[in-house]
């Protein structure tokens, strides 16, 4: 083989890379369209039941690993015994969405902590990412669907849908979602949801 003929399949390779990423960006935004309209439409099932926290953050760290090595950042759980009142898999994908914003958003060394506390009959989980940050025109805008607040041109790859599923999803188990952040310090994302730890073990199905 010549070096031209070389160069030339090397040059298709790299269109054939482009092509995939692109299809698979495709079919994540295509995925994350259906499930916002499902969620508003009132089409997603809820089964809301006392929910043990631990397993779910054991469940969704293994899957942040290629994402921690890709972006040099760590996940570190504490204090993550809680029973919130919560549907199992819909959290464990509000974990999953809000942990690969905080890995991707991050810097060069950084970390993401995932802690919980049940206080007051409610179940606080934050996850706090020693990130970029956000300005306070960002944060009025940021569970707004396909707007990435200018992260378009930062070269990170997203769909700009991601929290506003959190927010719905959260919503919908009878909780709220909040941020806290300061542009070039980090965010604190805080989720709230009825503490579970001496409700009943029927489910709750909305």
């Amino acid at each position: 083989m010549t070096d031209g003929e070389r160069g030339g399949a090397a040059d298709r390779q790299r269109r054939l890379a482009h092509i995939r990423a692109a299809g698979q960006h495709l079919l994540s935004l295509i995925d994350d369209v259906l499930d916002l309209s499902r969620l508003e439409g009132g089409e997603v099932t809820i089964d809301i039941a006392p929910t043990a926290l631990r397993p779910l953050v054991a469940q969704v760290l293994p899957l942040m690993e290629p994402l921690m090595r890709q972006h040099g950042v760590s996940i570190v759980a504490a204090g993550v015994d809680v029973v919130p009142m919560a549907d199992p898999t819909r959290l464990r994908q509000v974990l999953l969405n809000l942990l690969t914003n905080a890995v991707k958003y991050n810097r060069g060394g950084g970390s993401v902590t995932v802690a919980a506390e049940a206080l007051d009959g409610v179940v606080l989980i934050r996850v706090v990412d020693t990130g970029r940050g956000l300005t306070p025109e960002q944060q009025r805008h940021l569970f707004e669907p396909f707007n990435r607040l200018g992260a378009e041109t930062s070269g990170v790859d997203g769909t700009g849908i991601g929290l506003a599923i959190v927010k719905a999803l959260v919503e919908r188990m009878g909780g709220t979602v909040e941020v806290a952040s300061s542009a070039g310090i980090g965010s604190a994302f805080v989720l709230r949801l009825r503490d579970g730890a001496h409700a009943p073990p029927a489910a709750q199905t909305l």
